[in-house]
């Protein structure tokens, strides 16, 4: 069985494949995957812990609030952006590799969790983003692609 998914490609090594949660967020997918491929310069984050973002610009195409949490786990990818400012403010992508409560210096801040990293990845996203964290931030290339099921990503079915 094949799995619609987003592909992280990161400068200095290691890639992460998060399957898209389309009947949790389907408009965010959509919108996401018609934006690809997409090259940013990853960031930790200094407000929501175990994240590591990178920005983006869809702008009128930004997909609106779709089941929005401000509670996201180790493996979600999301969009965020700042709502309040329409399609003006800022726009990014992120993933977790821990639980956490998601911020920004305003305090909690809505996302949509549109995709989602196997549990068999997640010691890589750690590395990944403790690298991150210790170096400043690399390039990141997003990009569309299918990944096989394994007998390990059973436990991860949504």
């Amino acid at each position: 069985m094949t799995d619609e998914v987003v592909r992280l490609e990161f400068e200095r090594g290691g890639v992460l494949s998060a399957r898209l949660l389309r009947g949790a967020a389907p408009v965010t997918s959509e919108r996401i995957l018609g934006a690809l491929p997409l090259e940013a310069m990853a960031y930790h984050s200094r407000w929501s812990g175990r994240e590591v973002n990178f920005p983006i610009r869809l702008g009128e195409n930004a997909p609106p609030r779709e089941n929005d949490t401000t509670s996201v786990g180790c493996g979600d990818l999301i969009y965020w952006r700042e709502w309040e400012k329409g399609t003006d403010g800022a726009e990014a992508l992120a993933f977790y590799y821990g639980a956490e409560v998601t911020r920004d210096h305003r305090g909690t801040l809505p996302v949509n969790v549109f995709a989602r990293i196997p549990e068999s990845q997640w010691g890589l996203a750690e590395q990944i983003g403790v690298r991150i964290w210790r170096t400043g931030g690399e390039r990141v290339r997003v990009l569309r692609g299918a990944a096989r099921r394994t007998a390990a990503d059973e436990d991860d079915r949504v």
